[in-house]
């Protein structure tokens, strides 16, 4: 990239830098800030089999890639939405979020005609607040407006889903389901495709045309 650039004033501009280390070790850099460390968990390896000395292999030393990409959506989202409750006087007196993602790894491993992707992710915010259904729905139209992370997964068109929670409630006030198919969600279909009572069943059928085959 060119250094030393200038951009109009309303273009915000952030820069880091990255350093890797031994296996899957890196570090990254932010001036003024503490560093941060990535790495891939224990047993997660990449090799060949026993003697191979090209193989890596995780250690659990930091954050993943991936949490760390959804610690970034949860605190962007989070910052959005005081700062439009501030503009909307929406009340609120505090936020906590969850976050979940399923990815398809089978082309980061094995697979080389897959390309590893996010099949789903939910997202739950819970507001300490007691505020209408109707303005937390106004309250989420603007932060999906204004949200830069919120954006960048909205131009990726990956599924996800949104569930907006009152504090000590088990059911959402408001649920978006951005970019999932039309019927199942991707989230339910891998759920079900690894329930034991699927497996029996499947089981159950494959010896059934065993023997039937036997027969004929």
């Amino acid at each position: 990239m060119k250094e030393g650039v200038k951009y109009p004033d309303h273009i915000g501009v952030s820069e880091v830098t990255t350093r890797s280390f031994e296996h899957m070790r890196v570090e990254s850099y932010f001036d003024g800030q503490p560093s941060l460390m990535f790495d891939e968990p224990a047993g997660f390896d990449i090799t060949n089999g026993p003697g191979d000395k090209t193989a890596l292999s995780g250690r659990s030393r930091g954050w993943t890639p991936v949490h760390a990409q959804l610690a970034a959506l949860a605190g962007c989202t989070s910052i959005t939405v005081r700062v439009v409750a501030r503009d909307q006087k929406f009340k609120l007196a505090g936020l906590e979020t969850k976050l979940r993602s399923l990815i398809d790894i089978r082309g980061f491993f094995f697979d080389l005609h897959l390309r590893p992707q996010y099949e789903q992710l939910d997202f739950d915010l819970i507001l300490d607040t007691k505020e209408s259904v109707k303005k937390l729905r106004t309250l989420a139209a603007e932060t999906h407006r204004r949200c830069p992370q919120l954006g960048l997964f909205a131009l990726a068109k990956i599924p996800l889903v949104v569930s907006w929670y009152r504090a000590g409630d088990t059911t959402p006030l408001y649920e978006e389901k951005l970019h999932c198919p039309e019927g199942t969600l991707p989230a339910d279909r891998l759920a079900a495709a690894a329930s034991p009572q699927r497996k029996t069943r499947a089981k159950g059928t494959a010896k059934g045309k065993a023997k039937g085959t036997a027969k004929a």
